[in-house]
């Protein structure tokens, strides 16, 4: 009998060392009072279907967000600008674990991750950064209370840069006056 419950206390041991921190990835739970839909430049428009995408970014502080889970795409008609929640596991944290969340989105057609498709110029957009803690399975995993709505913003084309630089040159050549060349 002793080395029957060794067995069952080896192999208790054994999953909770196995075991991984969990918080729950989502923009809707009313009883959280969690109601942050994700809009399109407009701040009017929901983001609606596979158009765009949303993924989750975690970190252990402010500076080490990295993108976590799988990229999801944001649902249609009634719940438009909202994407359905998942259960997010946390390699290296555990019971009550301090991590950082921060929800990005984007254009899908512009790129399959947030860095392509900020680096190709589509319309992105993120979520404020929210203090979280994990929590071991079978718990039910935290919520990101206090998550607010975001609207994407549409990076400049390159021609507005350039009007813009143009611009900025011609105000510091007219600041310096005639006759001046800076040198």
């Amino acid at each position: 009998m002793k080395s029957y419950c060794m067995v069952i206390w080896g192999l208790t041991f054994t999953f909770e060392a196995l075991a991984q921190g969990q918080i729950w990835v989502s923009n809707y739970a009313p009883v959280a009072g969690l109601d942050a839909p994700i809009f399109d430049a407009d701040c009017v428009t929901r983001l609606e279907g596979e158009a765009y995408s949303v993924q989750a970014y975690i970190g252990f502080g402010l500076d080490s967000l990295r993108p976590l889970g799988a990229v999801r795409p944001f649902r249609t008609g009634k719940a438009a600008g909202y994407f359905e929640a998942i259960a997010l596991t946390i390699p290296g944290t555990g019971q009550h674990d301090k991590i950082y969340f921060q929800l990005r989105a984007w254009e899908s057609k512009a790129g399959s991750s947030y860095d392509a498709a900020v680096a190709a110029g589509a319309k992105y957009g993120f979520s404020n950064i929210i203090p979280m803690t994990t929590v071991l399975p079978p718990g039910t995993p935290h919520v990101p209370v206090g998550l607010q709505s975001f609207c994407l913003v549409p990076e400049p084309g390159p021609g507005v840069l350039l009007a813009l630089g143009g611009g900025l040159w011609l105000w510091a050549a007219r600041r310096r006056g005639p006759g001046q060349c800076g040198v």
